[in-house]
């Protein structure tokens, strides 16, 4: 009876596989990448980085592991230690443990591995059997005319176009600062506070590993105080630690009265472990008297786990350069993340030319595609978004659906039905099972939290992230209610949450000008008294008091001249006798 129910089922499903699975064969496995050595062969000869291997070949490894790309349809992990024999349909685990990400078919003794939106791990055992455990989506371990049909109805697609991608973001928010610095301080601005408005838009992205990108700030108190920065920054993910790593050049202008400031500003940063270690600094391109160069450095440390994000405490001395000085300084702050949308910071600092500063922020962050990750390989969710052109959902129950121009991905409910008829074995997401050497099972269940973790992290550690890797950080939160530090670190979760938030470059940091108090002063000029020239003088003659005249000419007598007539006094003049009194003349 079963073998009637098979022969109906393969003569049913015969059309689909002459169009479809015979279409495309497997033909190749292409090493993309070497890690741990260089201990990859094919048929026992050493491999290179993009050398094929076509079906009956061997590919193996020694200390070290390699990354495949089976014909664009999956990608591959080889572990160390372990041989895969490749065949037209599917491959044959002969040792060792594989990954595979994509619907790429494994051999199990005379059964077939097939697979459907899925990243699995597929071990082998000492007795010839497997050990399989499904990350996300669904395995099915089955009869191989069965599995290859149920494969043949899923759409044909290029694994690498299946990347997750970051949408762009739009910023609202404000931020304010003061100082006690002696007079006006910080632009002329003591106390102020300005509306901000921010754009980040990914210009080049690759493997959701890298990122080329924009980001432009503008934010004024519309009162005559405002500014604008953009800057060009690249991003990427090193898989050998774990880090998001950044470098960044860009322009800030602001204008105060008096003076329209501008500077180059420069920048990089480094974050593993949600550890940020930073560095940024800013060159005056204007001439105005009050301008600053600075640098400054800062650690931030998580504190506090938050799900996907941190609380961050942040430790930043700095240094400004102006009056051909410089001046020394510290600043500590928190930032507080709420979700992927909130974000809060404040901050204090001190330094000799500024005084006291203290100062906060906060944006609020929305994806103008709806979600911040555009992943195809999960579920379209409903949208939520405060633009009215994107409170509608995709899913509206058509058997194909597009989100913003990426590739979905569609599976047929003609493969799933074949399958549930056939009674083959499922093993969905969170699941792991073990088989003999003919593909029989012999036990199945859950996977524990710990042992989800340690097949990601021990499979993933080193290698490039996956089209899945999201996908599977997403699985871990759905299956067991809560994140991983760890594993969202090795999946990537981590650097496309950084590569979309701001680079840690406050307007206080970039926008920083000399109190108007701490300018050198213009020296005094004293302005000449001028004499006035309606003010009379008189002038008198010393003579005796005789009353006669001394024997000398008028002109050689001893004269003087006064303003005063009440203060002209003949004392200390010479004359003959012994008593002089002065006469006007």
């Amino acid at each position: 009876m079963g073998l009637s129910r098979r022969l109906i089922q393969g003569l049913a499903v015969a059309p689909l596989l002459m169009g479809s699975a015979l279409a495309a064969p497997f033909d190749s496995a292409t090493v993309r990448r070497i890690i741990d050595g260089r201990e990859v062969y094919i048929d026992k000869q050493q491999a290179k980085v993009n050398q094929k291997a076509d079906r009956g070949q061997q590919i193996s490894t020694g200390s070290s592991r390699t990354e495949l790309l089976f014909d664009k349809r999956a990608i591959g992990f080889l572990g160390q230690n372990s041989l895969i024999t490749l065949g037209q349909e599917c491959f044959r685990l002969n040792s060792g443990r594989v990954l595979v990400n994509g619907p790429q078919a494994s051999c199990l003794g005379s059964k077939v591995l097939g697979v459907r939106g899925t990243t699995y791990v597929l071990s082998s055992t000492e007795d010839g059997g497997y050990d399989l455990a499904v990350l996300t989506g669904t395995a099915t371990v089955g009869e191989a005319a069965a599995i290859e049909t149920a494969m043949a109805a899923e759409e044909e697609i290029n694994i690498l176009s299946t990347y997750p991608s970051l949408s762009p973001v739009v910023g609202l928010g404000s931020s304010a600062w003061g100082s006690n610095a002696g007079g006006t301080s910080l632009g002329q601005a003591a106390g102020l506070v300005l509306g901000d408005l921010s754009f980040f838009t990914p210009i080049i992205q690759e493997n959701s590993s890298s990122l080329l990108y924009s980001y432009s700030t503008g934010s004024s108190n519309f009162d005559g105080f405002w500014g604008a920065s953009s800057e060009v920054g690249y991003t990427w993910y090193d898989p050998n630690n774990q880090s998001s790593n950044t470098l960044l050049v860009g322009y800030d202008g602001w204008q105060i009265p008096g003076c329209f400031h501008s500077q180059i500003a420069v920048g990089g940063q480094i974050e593993r472990n949600r550890w940020q270690f930073s560095a940024n600094g800013g060159i005056p391109s204007d001439n105005c008297e009050d301008s600053l160069g600075f640098a400054i450095a800062r650690v931030g440390i998580p504190v506090v786990n938050l799900g996907e994000r941190s609380i961050h405490l942040s430790l930043a001395p700095y240094v400004m350069h102006g009056l051909g000085n410089q001046y020394g300084g510290g600043r500590i702050g928190v930032n507080v993340p709420v979700g992927n949308a909130l974000e809060m910071n404040v901050y204090g600092q001190y330094d000799e030319l500024l005084d006291t500063v203290v100062g906060g922020q906060i944006t609020y962050r929305f994806a103008t595609a709806g979600r911040f990750v555009r992943d195809p390989n999960l579920p379209s969710p409903r949208q939520k978004s405060p633009l009215p052109w994107q409170n509608q959902s995709f899913n509206n129950g058509q058997p194909i659906q597009l989100a913003v121009g990426r590739q979905q991905r569609v599976y047929s409910d003609v493969g799933e039905q074949l399958l549930s008829q056939a009674g083959e074995t499922v093993i969905e997401a969170g699941e792991e099972a073990s088989f003999n050497s003919n593909g029989d099972l012999i036990r199945k269940g859950a996977i524990s939290r710990e042992r989800f973790s340690e097949l990601v992290v021990s499979n993933l550690e080193g290698q490039n992230l996956l089209p899945e890797s999201h996908a599977i950080a997403e699985s871990y939160k759905r299956l067991y209610g809560s994140t991983s530090p760890s594993l969202q670190a090795i999946t990537g979760v981590d650097w496309m949450i950084a590569a979309q938030t701001p680079f840690p470059r406050l307007r206080a940091d970039n926008n920083l000008v000399i109190p108007e108090d701490k300018l050198p002063k213009p020296p005094v000029v004293e302005q000449p008294v001028e004499e006035d020239e309606d003010e009379l003088t008189y002038t008198y003659v010393c003579k005796n008091n005789a009353g006669y005249y001394p024997n000398y000419n008028l002109s050689d007598a001893t004269r003087f001249t006064t303003t005063d007539q009440g203060s002209a006094s003949c004392s200390g003049k010479t004359v003959s006798g012994s008593s002089t009194t002065p006469e006007f003349i």
